[in-house]
């Protein structure tokens, strides 16, 4: 009979669930280790005032000068061109973690959406200057990349258990946040990974840690699961290798020139004071560069009223030609100071007429795509963009990019696009499945 129960009891415990209890984390200890590698990311939008032309004389006026130095960036001062148009800087601030030690780092795209520079602090108080090299805007995913070396980089985990203890946290150790796994991409890969973690402003950027101090994630606020709960998606799966190879991209094709930073050579060759701004590689014959005077050689000190410190401060050219009709670029040629007047073309009725509303609703031209093309890249329908302009080009979209999706719907015809977005209206937002280089992406373009 004794016999009997025990075998009831084992079959029984056999037909049971079992259950894993994972451990509180320390957390502390885990900050403590991890901390090097989450840095604080600060995003600087340049926006260009304008000016009524009876004030045009403004900037050299002495009390408008005292107000420049007192609000303006101490790393960036205010050159005093003349006419010059004023340009104050929006500033938002978020946190990111590193990811591999060549200054790869992940953010949040919300932080540095339509920014024209890019800080990043890390732990040991360095304060570097970051370019955007890929995003997904429905991801809330940003990568940013950084000229250093040898950085604390977080490690990556590489599984992943529901019931898990992890871990939220900012820069400076922000906003930490103790929670568990709720659900595991392995579970339910079309949920992606949820957690009970509170995600809030100080820690959104910041990784997802294991007690292990590995990232398994990067929070955002944006990426909701339900009340309460938090989705995301872990860092292996938005990370490409790559990402983690890639280099800085210092090329503006859109205006038909090329530039690099100043080096101490250039600096020695063109008798410059310091080694600040934008050498000019190359400029393409009949350019928006061309037709504004540029040459090679040339080297760009400032656009508009803010100092050009080095190429990366070019990205807010094509934004500020996208506001205005005209923008000053001062450029120093053979040891003299010259202002170009980068003017950006009218728009003609040149444009066939299947493209008239994706021109002027979405700000795209675009072209059948060769059947090299589609070979090249490895599709069979798609359209080449020609031309840029509006909320494409705030979007980053480029004269050369391939347009291979709206709203879900593969483009085979440049008409087929027209329809699509005429049957829109102005205020909504198109998904537009882009490819640009070896990266495709989804970016959300809002019509006008």
């Amino acid at each position: 009979m004794l016999r009997a129960t025990r075998s009831v009891l084992v079959c029984l415990a056999l037909l049971s669930p079992i259950s894993i209890t994972y451990a509180a984390p320390d957390v502390a200890a885990i900050l403590n280790t991890s901390s090097s590698g989450i840095v604080s990311v600060q995003s600087i939008q340049w926006v260009k005032i304008k000016v009524p032309e009876q004030y045009k004389g403004v900037t050299q006026d002495p009390v408008y000068q005292v107000f420049s130095r007192i609000f303006s960036d101490a790393n960036s001062p205010t050159p005093t061109t003349p006419d010059a148009a004023p340009v104050v800087k929006k500033k938002s601030q978020g946190s990111g973690f590193i990811i591999a030690p060549n200054g790869v780092i992940v953010t949040n795209y919300q932080t540095v959406v339509g920014a024209h520079e890019i800080y990043v602090q890390l732990s040991d108080k360095r304060r570097l200057k970051a370019t955007m090299i890929r995003s997904e805007p429905k991801r809330d995913l940003a990568i940013l990349k950084v000229a250093a070396s040898s950085l604390p980089a977080l490690p990556l985990a590489t599984e992943v258990s529901e019931g898990e203890w992890v871990i939220a946290v900012g820069a400076n150790k922000a906003g930490a946040s103790s929670g568990t796994i709720i659900s595991s991409p392995t579970e339910n890969p079309s949920q992606g990974l949820i957690t009970d973690v509170a995600i809030s402003s100080a820690n959104t950027g910041g990784p997802l840690l294991n007690t292990r101090g590995e990232a398994l994630a990067m929070n955002s606020n944006l990426l909701k699961a339900a009340t309460g709960l938090t989705r995301h998606v872990l860092v292996s799966k938005l990370v490409s290798a790559k990402d983690l190879k890639t280099t800085l991209p210092q090329s503006w094709q859109q205006l038909g020139f090329s530039a690099v930073d100043v080096t101490e050579t250039i600096q020695q060759q063109q008798g410059l004071a310091d080694a600040t701004g934008a050498w000019v590689k190359s400029v393409q014959n009949g350019s928006i560069a061309a037709k504004a005077g540029l040459l090679q050689g040339d080297v760009i000190v400032s656009l508009e009223s803010q100092r050009v410190v080095d190429v990366s401060d070019l990205s807010a050219l094509r934004d500020f030609l996208s506001q205005d009709d005209e923008v000053a670029l001062t450029v120093i040629r053979a040891g003299d100071r010259k202002v170009l007047r980068f003017v950006i073309p009218k728009t003609t009725n040149t444009f066939d007429e299947a493209n008239i509303d994706s021109w002027n609703k979405l700000g795209l031209k675009v072209r059948a795509m060769t059947s090299a093309q589609k070979a090249a890249l490895n599709v069979t329908s798609g359209l080449q963009i020609t031309a840029v302009q509006k909320g494409a080009a705030s979007a980053g979209l480029n004269p050369g990019d391939y347009v291979l999706s709206i709203n879900q719907q593969e483009l085979k015809t440049v008409e087929q696009l027209n329809t699509i977005v005429k049957a829109q209206n102005s205020g909504e937002t198109a998904f537009v499945y882009i490819s640009q280089g070896e990266v495709r992406q989804f970016v959300g373009i809002v019509l006008e």
